[in-house]
């Protein structure tokens, strides 16, 4: 029998009503700090480097460091979110943007590989206009509160943004779980049993197209708590496995769902250029609004985005949360694959939940 689930005490456990203002969780880099970076990236650049030739050691930085350091902190100890503002990202070429976000990314942990192919950053942008993709950073779609499926830690830089709409929404996964607990414990439980989850082509192939076991929505590492829910892959797992999700069981990611997009929990920002916003991704949930983007192709919305371990001492990771890769962070290159699954038919079924739509 599942022992009773009590509300979970945490420094991420957070909502609305916490911050007076996006100031409370923004940090305006200094000229010295811009000074620091330009030059360490000029100077990679000077010797032929480029981001994915460069490691921690590469990034030296002095005036830059107490603000990282703070930032870790932050997302291990403290809210789970940082957002870093007034990087000069949109002035520089892509190449120098993605090298700044990348050496950022050094400081507060260890980048791993995002997709099949072994990509270990991502430039976001709309490659499908408004069509369903399993691989949602390549669409202009509202995308449901989520957590990415195989990172400790997420990064996204704003090196350019859309001609309207993409806010980005973030959400105390702390906070749902405690509202889920007042509410609804039943349904709560269900998510700490877990589901069947997807891997849209980019698991390990001994490893099959779904999880054989459970891999739970809630678990808890040496009394933290710790969250991974991505509604669609654990739709199409049950699909996949035919064992059809129970009412309950659409009944809880109904709710999750609703409390994690509510005004009353879920705070939302424009991301600006030169924006850098790090979130644990254990603790804390992400979205973003759909947006219309320009005509120009240079002038698009343009993300990079980093999947990160945690470095030593960072939050607890249960190892069942890291499911595409034996326990372990990341998604694993798989020479040949890449992310595959008729997303469009999947949400015309009630389990997936459809495409969201966030209220903003």
């Amino acid at each position: 029998m599942q022992a009773e689930i009590t509300p979970v005490t945490d420094p991420a456990n957070w909502n609305a009503a916490t911050f007076a203002g996006a100031d409370e969780y923004t940090r305006h880099v200094t000229p010295a700090e811009v000074d620091e970076l330009t030059a360490v990236c000029a100077g990679l650049e000077s010797r032929g480097l480029g981001w994915a030739d460069t490691a921690r050691e590469h990034f030296p930085f002095t005036t830059l460091a107490p603000l990282l350091q703070d930032t870790l902190r932050e997302l291990s100890e403290g809210r789970g979110f940082s957002l870093i503002r007034g990087l000069p990202l949109g002035e520089w070429s892509k190449d120098r943007a993605r090298l700044a976000a990348w050496g950022l990314g050094t400081w507060v942990g260890k980048h791993v590989s995002q997709t099949a192919q072994g990509t270990r950053l991502i430039d976001v942008s709309d490659v499908t206009g408004k069509e369903p993709s399993p691989r949602q950073y390549k669409t202009s779609q509202e995308l449901r509160l989520h957590m990415d499926p195989a990172s400790d830690i997420i990064g996204l830089a704003c090196v350019q943004d859309a001609k309207a709409g993409g806010e980005s929404v973030i959400t105390s996964a702390v906070a749902v779980h405690n509202a889920m607990q007042a509410l609804r414990p039943d349904l709560l439980a269900l998510l700490y049993q877990g589901f069947h989850w997807h891997r849209f082509n980019e698991g390990r192939p001994e490893d099959g197209p779904y999880t054989r076991g459970l891999v739970p929505v809630f678990a808890q590492e040496q009394g933290r708590l710790a969250c991974r829910y991505v509604r669609s892959p654990i739709a199409a797992g049950h699909k996949e496995a035919g064992v059809p999700l129970s009412d309950a069981q659409i009944e809880a990611m109904d709710l999750f769902d609703k409390l994690a997009a509510s005004p009353e929990l879920r705070i939302s920002f424009r991301m600006q250029p030169g924006d850098l916003l790090l979130v644990n991704n254990l603790a804390v949930l992400h979205a973003r609004t759909q947006f219309d983007d320009h005509e120009q192709i240079d002038k698009r919305r343009h993300m990079v985005r980093l999947w990160l371990e945690g470095l030593p001492g960072f939050r607890p990771v249960p190892q069942v949360l890291n499911f595409f890769n034996g326990g372990q962070c990341g998604i694993p290159h798989q020479a040949g694959q890449q992310a595959q699954y008729d997303i469009a038919a999947l949400y015309k079924e009630r389990a997936s939940g459809g495409v969201v739509k966030l209220g903003l």
